[in-house]
């Protein structure tokens, strides 16, 4: 799958899910245990923000989060998504680094961390927010063999990713995904 097309899916999906959130669930607590509904999508948010302006070779927007979801955060979702699958379209090549801050990244791995953020989070948004993920198998393949390469199995400390969690041989694309990351699909 081209990397656009699959951030472009990948976004959508996450979209879906932040505007499926009812009034009563922005303070539902989430698999990301330091945050809420309402932090994990401010903060899922604000990182798109980020990768969007890497991608533009601008500046980041600022702390995830900090972002400002606007009072129809659907709507900001839906925005932020068309912009951010925009201005990677707009770039073209993947080759060059792309700059988050002190952070650099070839284009290829930035566009697959943000893909990977976006689309793990939107998950963590529908276990909190009882929704069907309806996560993509091929998408997932391709997000578990990148963060394969790229997460090392062990040690993980701190807050970003937890242990990796055992699955049966017979695991789904996503299931597998999911558990390497230290989530219980």
């Amino acid at each position: 799958m081209e990397q656009a097309a699959a951030l472009d899916k990948a976004l959508a999906n996450t979209t879906r899910l932040v505007q499926g959130i009812s009034d009563d669930q922005w303070d539902e607590a989430t698999p990301c245990s330091k945050w809420n509904v309402r932090q994990l999508v401010t903060h899922t948010a604000g990182v798109m923000a980020n990768f969007r302006n890497g991608a533009r070779n601008e500046p980041v927007a600022g702390d995830p989060d900090d972002f400002d979801l606007g009072t129809n955060p659907g709507a900001t979702m839906a925005a932020l998504s068309a912009d951010n699958v925009s201005a990677w379209t707009a770039r073209g090549e993947l080759d060059s680094v792309v700059s988050l801050g002190d952070n650099q990244f070839p284009g290829m791995v930035g566009i697959t961390i943000n893909m990977l953020d976006a689309y793990v989070h939107g998950w963590d948004i529908a276990q909190s927010t009882g929704q069907d993920a309806q996560l993509d198998a091929e998408l997932c393949a391709g997000l578990l063999e990148f963060s394969q390469q790229a997460i090392p199995e062990a040690p993980r400390e701190g807050d970003r990713f937890h242990s990796v969690v055992a699955t049966g041989d017979d695991a789904s694309a996503p299931d597998r995904l999911l558990a390497y990351l230290g989530r219980k699909p």
